[in-house]
């Protein structure tokens, strides 16, 4: 059976379809948030989600995020993201993949796929197979698994934060906790470590914890208190929505500079944290890494290593304006992002400050 795109209609939104097939049991959507800079691109999440409606508002957040994230680099595109109902460890098939991969190509390149949470490079491959539209293989023509470029961007934005509010760079001797040591968080704490940092960590999953405190000296923190712990850096590494009016009361940070989207529950809740004196970096800011090693794919060179990492270096450069435009406008720094991604958009060219 061929899958069935229902359009949704959301206001200020390109595109938005749910995606079904019922032989396969797939339950899907594509949300395609702006394309003023070029086509949609963004991961393929995997998540079994409560409900459909909370499936739908976490695509829609996550979409609008990629087009803030790509609007605050050199070589942008359009923001959008797509979220697959199941559970990533135990409802994916073939047969499901394939028919989510038929699903991208109807849209016809208004939608470039790309791995995220619970998709692995081998559902890539397989999803590849019925859509051209799909970036960050493990292939010789492929960028390859995002996860090391968005570790060191992130790291990068930690020292321009750093640079911000101590006046040095340096992690050395400093304190960074971090929530969630997947595959980034981990490879964020190696960066830390080998530049002198002690680090915090928390996790769902005992296994990488254990890791970390045997390399890194690392100190292990239960889930529920890793928020309120003391450090200089706060490094959010897993889910969005973290920071908000119940949590910011109880932070111990001087600094949030993580790879995690959306941590903010709401915008304003960066006023908030304005307030109780804590800089927080844009997370559509600090963790655009690996999405800039993704897009690479799509210049008409095809993928160049050397590119990546002169783009990704420039994420502690526009931390940096991010910063001093919040100072100069007496604003939050979320808020002094969004007139940069604002400007970008209107004026369709990069937001080099």
């Amino acid at each position: 059976m061929e899958p069935i795109l229902d359009e949704m209609k959301v206001d200020g939104y390109h595109k938005v379809v749910r995606v079904r097939e019922p032989k396969s049991g797939l339950l899907a959507i594509i949300s395609v948030h702006d394309m003023t800079l070029g086509p949609g691109v963004g991961g393929i999440r995997f998540r079994k989600y409560e409900s459909f409606d909370e499936a739908l508002d976490d695509v829609l957040r996550l979409s609008k995020g990629m087009t803030q994230k790509f609007a605050m680099i050199p070589r942008g595109t359009g923001g959008a993201k797509s979220v697959v109902i199941l559970d990533p460890k135990t409802g994916k098939t073939p047969e499901l993949l394939r028919a989510f991969g038929k699903a991208i190509d109807k849209l016809e390149g208004i939608y470039i796929g790309a791995e995220d949470s619970g998709c692995t490079p081998e559902d890539l491959a397989i999803i590849n197979e019925e859509t051209r539209h799909i970036i960050g293989l493990q292939n010789e023509k492929g960028a390859g698994n995002p996860a090391p470029f968005t570790a060191w961007g992130t790291f990068r934005g930690i020292e321009a934060s750093l640079l911000k509010y101590f006046g040095s760079s340096s992690v050395k001797g400093r304190t960074v906790a971090i929530q969630g040591v997947g595959a980034v968080g981990e490879a964020l704490a190696e960066h830390l470590y080998w530049h002198g940092a002690s680090l915090i960590v928390s996790d769902i999953n005992q296994e990488p914890l254990a890791r970390l405190a045997k390399r890194f000296g690392a100190t292990i923190c239960h889930p529920n208190e890793i928020l309120k712990a003391h450090c200089d850096v706060l490094a959010p590494c897993a889910f969005g929505g973290i920071i908000n009016s119940e949590t910011i009361p109880d932070l111990n940070c001087k600094i949030i500079a993580g790879c995690a989207n959306n941590q903010l529950r709401e915008a304003t809740d960066a006023d908030q944290l304005r307030e109780k004196g804590i800089l927080y970096a844009p997370d559509f800011v600090i963790n655009v890494a690996g999405a800039i090693n993704c897009i690479s794919e799509l210049s008409p060179q095809g993928y160049n290593p050397l590119e990546v990492q002169v783009d990704v270096d420039y994420i502690y450069d526009q931390l940096l304006n991010v910063y001093d435009l919040a100072e100069k406008n007496q604003c939050s720094t979320h808020q002094a992002a969004i007139l940069l991604v604002e400007a970008r958009l209107k004026a369709e060219a990069p937001v080099i400050c």
